[in-house]
């Protein structure tokens, strides 16, 4: 076994050296792990498809769940994939300071077949150890989960709420989230925020996260309330100090500004609409059809994981006793349980990798359109404001990654703190899932995600994409 420090493992070059390989798996040296079944939950077997065999149009591949085989694996070479570059971007991906120091998890989809995967047990924290079974919270990358569900609620509830809909309204009677009413609203802009801003980062709320702040809450003079999760969206209370939502940073759909908080008001306007929390809502129109463990349905934890790593897949909810999301404080809301749609879905590296082979597909899974086509289409290009300009590389809820050089202009990604992102490339057929624990030191991490999705991309032949 390589030696790569005191308690640093790359499962990677631990199994490639082990002489262990998966049923089917091709020659040793490409950058391919080898998964044996006490590790693997069963990786080699296929589902009936032999590895090497391309699905065609109208048969195309899709991994059952993992407790009936999972992934398919596939040889690069076999592929026509350059293994000596897979294999560097693997190496890159390992041994980068942003892995080694805390962990992380690669997962490498071509054509529906896993090509290359590691995973990478901490010096300094993480997983101990990090293996293909690790759940771990993908952070901001939730807020691509929720908006691949939005674009199914917006269809079956198509007669109620478009994107155009406006978010508080002019009144409770046509606002889709009437709690807010309950108080006078606090910023008159606040009646112009249509479902569009809030999926495109143009609402107008601030993005600042007080996670745990030690500063006093504040009621804003005239209002009252509990100390949680949408009395703090709706702008009623502040932590001393620290920006609040209680004015909009600029007129909804003028601007852009990363936030939860607008989001967290559209998944209230969800539940409102639908009756469902918004975690089971997810479960049973996508993340379950297309083989996420049930566990995550109804692990409803009370508690924003900290560290962000587990055994188990979950969705975070919060918003009332027991709960520290966001800072707010134990008091109990009359609003009840917030879903953080922003920020908490928990799963391991396969199953990202399968949210990410989803949106490859354009929401289709197997024989089934879970999530409408057109919906994803649009969601994964920039948002176009009333102005007709798009000065962002944003759609809904997705980064468009067409400004990065040597890489396809079709790439697009959700991304999370700690570099917890799903990068997916349609003219490739390519799909990478990442999680990790860590960011690289000085504003770094963008260079190296773009550095790895580069190195991968070199080894895949040109024009693959079905």
């Amino acid at each position: 076994m390589e030696d790569n420090g005191p308690s640093l493992i790359s499962r990677r070059r631990l199994l490639k050296t082990a002489s262990v390989c998966a049923a089917g798996v091709g020659a040793a040296g490409l950058g391919l792990v080898r998964l044996p079944t006490e590790l693997s939950g069963g990786v080699g077997r296929h589902g009936g498809k032999p590895d090497g065999e391309f699905a065609s149009s109208q048969d195309r591949y899709f991994p059952p769940p993992e407790e009936d085989g999972g992934w398919r694996v596939g040889d690069p070479t076999a592929l026509g994939v350059r293994g000596d570059r897979l294999e560097e971007a693997l190496s890159y991906h390992d041994e980068s300071g942003v892995t080694t120091s805390h962990g992380g998890a690669l997962v490498v989809v071509y054509k529906g077949h896993i090509i290359g995967e590691s995973y990478v047990t901490g010096t300094e924290g993480g997983p101990q150890p990090w293996t293909p079974r690790t759940c771990n919270a993908v952070a901001s990358s939730t807020k691509s989960v929720f908006g691949t569900a939005v674009g199914v609620f917006l269809d079956e509830y198509k007669d109620r709420v478009k994107l155009d809909s406006f978010l508080v309204g002019g009144s409770r009677e046509d606002s889709l989230i009437p709690q807010i009413w309950d108080q006078p609203i606090t910023d008159e802009r606040k009646k112009q925020i249509q479902v569009k801003h809030v999926l495109s980062m143009t609402s107008g709320h601030g993005g600042e996260e007080p996670w745990r702040s030690a500063k006093p809450r504040r009621h804003y003079s005239g209002y009252s309330g509990s100390f949680q999760m949408y009395e703090y969206c709706f702008g009623w209370w502040h932590f001393e100090g620290i920006p609040s939502h209680h004015a909009l940073l600029f007129e909804p759909g003028h601007g852009f500004e990363y936030s939860n908080f607008g989001m967290e008001q559209f998944a209230l306007a969800i539940r409102n609409v639908s009756g469902e929390m918004l975690g089971p809502y997810v479960y049973d129109r996508v993340l379950g059809p297309i083989g996420l463990p049930i566990g995550i349905r109804d692990n409803q934890y009370k508690h924003v994981p900290e560290p962000n790593f587990s055994d188990e897949p979950g969705w975070g909810v919060g918003g009332s006793e027991g709960c520290d999301a966001y800072g707010t404080d134990k008091s109990e809301s009359p609003y009840g349980y917030n879903s953080l749609a922003g920020a908490s879905v928990r799963c391991n590296a396969r199953d990202f990798a399968r949210l990410g082979y989803l949106w490859l597909n354009k929401g289709r899974w197997g024989g089934r359109q879970l999530v409408p086509e057109e919906w994803m289409k649009q969601a994964t290009r920039r948002f176009i404001r009333a102005n007709g300009e798009s000065p962002r590389n944003y759609g809904f809820t997705f980064w468009i990654q067409d400004d990065w050089e040597n890489v396809p202009k079709d790439t697009f990604s959700s991304r999370g703190f700690k570099r917890n992102d799903c990068h997916v490339i349609p003219s490739l057929d390519l799909v990478v899932a990442r999680l990790g624990n860590s960011n690289p030191p000085g504003g770094q991490g963008g260079f190296f995600t773009k550095t790895y999705i580069e190195k991968i991309v070199a080894a895949i032949p040109p024009e693959s994409g079905g």
